[in-house]
């Protein structure tokens, strides 16, 4: 489970298939859904042993929408056999196949959209750790009073969750990412962490808010997709002292 203080530069990211089935117009794989081809088991297995020999101790499995893969059972099975730490993030949209999963894998990272909050798990249900992700832009929470209500509402599946903003890696995103009530926060955060990723780190009310976009820092763990190795090293850039308190802004980068 992610944490502000979590250790990326041991982590794998499988991007096990590009296909998805929401359109959702902040994500990060959105260019991607053009690639077809998913990874083979085989690619998948060859992956994890140099993983394992580069002492990577924990692999993210997904996509995409990692349970379209009609591997995927077999995949995390794999990886927990392997001894890694295992994390599936998906958009809950396929429950019974992730009800599986939570019975092999040590996460389950829900991704939580308007599209599926009304059919949101329970951790008592689930043998794994359930852990929910919210991206945040302008209009999904129109005060911090409506942020507050969401906050209480997901505390009632899970204790384990956290939210993102944006970049501004498309278009969608540059114009949805500046938030007004955002900054009333800033007196009544629980502490600002930087985490390893270089983005400063809000933990509100217990949760973190990964402030990506006021980052200047681009760092990129080990991932890996039916193309073959997107990164198989690290890679890190410079980042300004300053924005650990929000201070700064930088300008998005056009892709």
């Amino acid at each position: 489970m992610w944490t502000p203080r979590t250790n990326t530069t041991k982590n794998l990211t499988l991007w096990i298939t590009h296909q998805c089935n929401l359109h959702c117009p902040f994500c990060r794989d959105s260019g991607n859904k053009n690639i077809t081809d998913i990874m083979t088991f085989e690619e998948i297995k060859s992956s994890l042993e140099i993983a394992k020999e580069k002492g990577i101790t924990t692999v993210l499995i997904g996509g995409g929408e990692p349970t379209l893969h009609p591997d995927i059972i077999d995949i995390a099975k794999l990886s927990k056999n392997m001894g890694f730490e295992t994390v599936v993030t998906t958009n809950y949209t396929q429950p019974k196949i992730v009800e599986e999963l939570s019975n092999i894998c040590d996460t389950i990272n829900v991704s939580v959209y308007p599209e599926n909050i009304d059919n949101l798990p329970y951790q008592k249900d689930f043998k794994s750790i359930l852990y929910f992700k919210s991206v945040l832009w302008s209009g999904r929470f129109k005060t911090r009073k409506d942020f507050d209500e969401y906050i209480d509402m997901l505390d009632k599946h899970s204790h384990t969750f956290g939210f993102c903003m944006m970049r501004g890696h498309s278009k969608w995103c540059r114009e949805h990412k500046e938030i007004d009530w955002l900054d009333d926060l800033k007196n009544e955060l629980d502490e600002i962490v930087m985490t390893d990723r270089g983005n400063p780190c809000w933990v509100y009310r217990g949760h973190p808010i990964d402030r990506k976009d006021i980052s200047t820092k681009r760092m990129h763990h080990m991932m890996v997709d039916s193309r073959g190795w997107v990164y198989n090293e690290l890679g890190v850039a410079q980042v300004d002292e300053e924005i650990l308190n929000g201070e700064t802004t930088i300008s998005p980068k056009v892709d």
